[in-house]
């Protein structure tokens, strides 16, 4: 049986630039969080908890892969797959070796793919950030 999440709060972040580490880290415990929170998306991009227990920003970054990558892109595809295997240790949905086989793939492009798709998100959260401190 799949183990519950280890405390519902979302990694601490410092106020460094975002690393494709920091990126990884928030995808997993999204997924970690998601089979045991009921989640709802007020409007497009946006995904909220609807029990009070879990902070919204904890799923924030699932909404904003969405935004960077495209909401249908083979990217986002993968590196949702990749943190809901990891989060889930492959308990929950597809698995990545189903995905390669399905699309072809060696496992060292599918990594590849979503280290790229995880630095370009770093990349666009630390450009969003810097817009939001100018903003201030």
């Amino acid at each position: 049986m799949f183990a519950t999440p280890e405390g519902p709060t979302p990694p601490q972040r410092s106020a460094d630039p975002w690393t494709r580490a920091d990126v990884e880290r928030w995808l997993k415990a999204a997924f970690r969080a998601m089979p045991f929170t009921p989640i709802y998306a007020p409007r497009s991009n946006t995904l909220q908890a609807a029990a009070g227990d879990v902070p919204d920003a904890t799923f924030d970054i699932v909404a904003f892969s969405g935004t960077v990558l495209g909401e249908k892109s083979e990217d986002r595809q993968v590196v949702l797959l990749w943190a809901r295997a990891m989060a889930t240790h492959g308990e929950l949905g597809g698995s990545i070796a189903e995905f390669c086989r399905r699309t072809r793939w060696s496992r060292a492009t599918f990594d590849r793919c979503r280290i790229k798709a995880c630095e370009k998100i770093a990349v666009a959260k630390n450009t969003a950030g810097a817009r939001s401190r100018e903003d201030r």
